[in-house]
């Protein structure tokens, strides 16, 4: 399929985009309307938008969170105590489903500029409407769940540029667990730890420039979301098919949920040293602890 010929682009991944309706339909069900409209606002702030109209006299409770919102945004890995503790602070057991909220909001943002940028779609969705704010201890998992299966089941890319986009967003956000996992499927078609070592400096490394153009696309969509480098688009297209395309967006998104994790400060590893090797299955299901590939040999610590 070439770039000229895309259908509307949500057919090429109509499961996950379906899911994504959901969560952004539900993502302000599970905090109050004046914080939603403040995690808006932020976003919009942050990357030269226009912030959506709302209540300037906003609570004490909503200020107070305001700080760990862009840290968030901006980069979760710099996440201080202090900031999680205004959170802790101010909405103790809903801090959880907050940071779900954060996540579906920012990476929503990042998802739509992506498809404007990327297959020239017009932004003809209108910022997300808060719901009424459900009640206490609902989260977003169920349909986060969804999502993140749908997304891992789609099999356009080849398993190696798959893990290399994962693991940039894992050393991004500084998911420790992310980071401290192997996917098997990579390994096994010649990915190695001399492969993945390459990824922090990956525009003067040996990988190959398919590789490197996968993970330019990844930092645009994690560090400037708002507006691509310049030849960016141009190089996607010439090294990737639409389907393809849409795939390592989506799974920036899907693997941006360990974002969550890390500002909950849930992400510790698994093992205590090396790695662990899980398997992505064709369904999208996950297998974890699995014993190292018989290629992976020294390179797997």
């Amino acid at each position: 399929m070439t770039w000229e010929l895309v259908p509307e682009t949500r057919n090429l991944a109509s499961s996950a985009f379906a899911d994504w309706d959901v969560l952004r339909a539900d993502a302000g069900g599970v905090v109050a309307p004046e914080m939603a409209a403040m995690i808006q606002e932020r976003i919009a702030v942050l990357f030269g938008g226009k912030p959506p109209t709302r209540d300037e006299s906003s609570s004490e409770r909503t200020r107070s969170c305001a700080e760990a919102v862009e840290q968030f945004i901006i980069n979760v890995a710099e996440m201080t105590d202090g900031q999680r503790e205004a959170v802790s602070v101010a909405l103790g057991a809903g801090a959880y489903p907050f940071y779900q909220a954060v996540y579906v909001y920012d990476l929503d943002f990042r998802l739509r500029a992506a498809l404007i940028q990327l297959f020239n779609e017009f932004e003809d969705e209108p910022p997300v409407e808060p719901k009424s704010a459900s009640a206490s201890g609902a989260d977003l998992w169920p349909a986060l769940d969804r999502f993140i299966t749908h997304v891992a089941a789609m099999d356009q890319l080849d398993p190696v540029t798959t893990e290399l986009v994962r693991l940039r967003g894992a050393r991004a956000h500084n998911c420790r667990i992310c980071q401290s996992r192997r996917e098997v499927h990579a390994v096994t078609s010649g990915a190695s730890e001399s492969t993945f070592s390459q990824i922090d400096f990956y525009e003067t490394s040996d990988l190959d420039e398919r590789s490197k153009v996968a993970l330019r696309l990844t930092d645009a969509l994690i560090w400037q979301p708002a507006a691509y480098p310049p030849g960016l688009v141009e190089e996607v297209r010439r090294s990737f098919s639409p389907a393809e395309a849409l795939e390592i967006v989506l799974d920036v998104v899907r693997n941006a949920a360990n974002k969550v994790a890390v500002a909950l400060q849930a992400d510790q590893a698994v093992v205590a040293s090396g790695v662990e090797f899980f398997a992505l299955e064709s369904d999208g299901s996950l297998k974890y602890g699995l014993a190292a590939p018989v290629n992976a040999g020294a390179n797997s610590g």
